[in-house]
Parts: structure tokens; sequence; C-alpha cells
């Protein structure tokens, strides 16, 4: 016969329980992927504030250029938002004309 083990309640709060949660899974994960046959061979995209290489030079006439016709944009739209449409809405009514020739070649 086994004898049953006596446990000792133990309190923890729900934030200190998310963090203790959190450090295992990440080790856990850190570990298995490391452990797998074939370990990962890219390393992880950094993020895109920490990655600059996607800049072009500096281009402050460039820059200013785009800035004048952003506000052009705003300008025009900025407050109504009736006026602007969704990615999938534009891509339709571009789909739509392209299919009655009206787009430049």
């Amino acid at each position: 016969m086994s004898t049953p083990t006596v446990g000792t309640p133990v309190s923890i709060s729900l934030p200190d329980l998310e963090d203790l949660m959190r450090r295992v899974v990440r080790e856990v994960v850190r570990e298995e992927l490391f452990r797998s046959p074939r370990p990962p061979t890219r390393s992880i995209t950094p993020s895109i504030l920490a990655d600059w290489s996607q800049e072009g030079p500096d281009d402050p006439a460039g820059d200013n250029e785009l800035l004048a016709e952003a506000m052009v944009v705003l300008d025009e739209y900025g407050d109504k938002p009736e006026s602007w449409m969704t990615w999938a809405d534009f891509e339709a009514k571009l789909d739509r004309a392209e299919a009655r020739g009206e787009l430049p070649g």
C-alpha cells in the first residue's frame, strides 16, 4: 500500500503565477528548439524598429516631397471617414477598373 502524501498549500498572486509560467514556457521552448534534430537554420527577423536596412540614403528633398503629397491626401480625406475604404474594397475597385481597361498599361 502506498501512503498518501500530504501537501502544503502555497499561495501565489496571479501576476507572479503568470510570470512564472512565461519563464517556464520560454525556457522549455528554447530547450526544445535546440534539441530538435534540425536546429533553426534562419535567425529570427529583427523588429523593423531595430532594423533600418530597408531605409535608403538620406534624402531630405524626397522626404519633403512625400510629406507634401501625404498632407494633400490628408487635407482631402482626413476628417471624412466615409471617403476611406477597406483594402479589400480597394482591390475590388482596382480589379473592376482593370477589367474595363481603365488603367494605364
